[in-house]
């Protein structure tokens, strides 16, 4: 089975390598190449017989999705992350852990995700998205209506959608557009609800200099109705 994806299907915006990575990093790259996916091998063996998938968009230096994978061995992690440096560090960090249980798109999730099964995914995080706060680059911003939409079709029923940013502007955006959407809902009691970091999502380093900084994040929740 083959897959084509369209390249210019969706258009990325930022970078997808910063700095020349090290001989070392590039022995990650070659030792860990089983944990990189290969869009044709995907679609045809990760979904099979897995209970429990969390995706994470963004996993940056992978703190989180590492650690989430070392406390749920039974549960299968996939990350999407288009910035190579970042990967790499990812990919670092599972081979140390001789974890099993995590799978890497080094990639734009959106050129991916149209071929996921139908209500596959049990959770999906996306833990300090870039803002892009001017007015001009609102497009840029990952979550928009279509991609709503996406991962609409995507997740379970009562699957969740987590959303962590210390951005002001992001903040309000991420709460219009999902609760513009019919087929999500706020999960939230009170004020702690957001302001407190969910049990399932770990401290990285960009929280804690948002914090150290005085930039304090939010947590939103959002549950799929049906």
């Amino acid at each position: 089975m083959s897959f084509v994806l369209n390249e210019e299907s969706q258009r990325f915006y930022g970078r997808r390598k910063g700095r020349r990575i090290s001989q070392a990093g590039v022995s990650a790259l070659k030792e860990g190449s089983d944990f990189i996916i290969e869009c044709e091998s995907f679609f045809e063996t990760f979904f099979v017989d897995k209970k429990k998938i969390i995706l994470e968009i963004g996993f940056g230096d992978g703190e989180n999705l590492v650690n989430a994978a070392k406390t749920n061995p039974d549960t299968f992690y996939l990350g999407a992350d288009p910035f190579l440096n970042t990967t790499v560090k990812c990919i670092k960090k599972i081979l140390e852990n001789n974890l099993k249980n995590i799978i890497i798109w080094p990639d734009d999730v959106r050129k991916i995700i149209k071929f996921f099964p139908l209500k596959s995914i049990s959770e999906i995080k996306l833990l300090f998205p870039d803002p892009w706060p001017k007015v001009k680059h609102q497009r840029r911003r990952l979550i928009q209506d279509e991609f709503i939409n996406s991962i609409n079709r995507i997740l379970k029923i009562k699957g969740t959608v987590t959303v962590g940013t210390d951005h002001k502007i992001l903040k309000s955006w991420v709460l219009e557009k999902f609760q513009a959407s019919s087929n999500f809902e706020w999960q939230v009691k009170n004020s702690k609800d957001w302001e407190t970091r969910p049990k399932e999502c770990f401290s990285t380093k960009y929280e804690q200099k948002s914090l150290k900084e005085k930039r304090i994040p939010s947590w939103f929740v959002f549950e799929k109705k049906q």
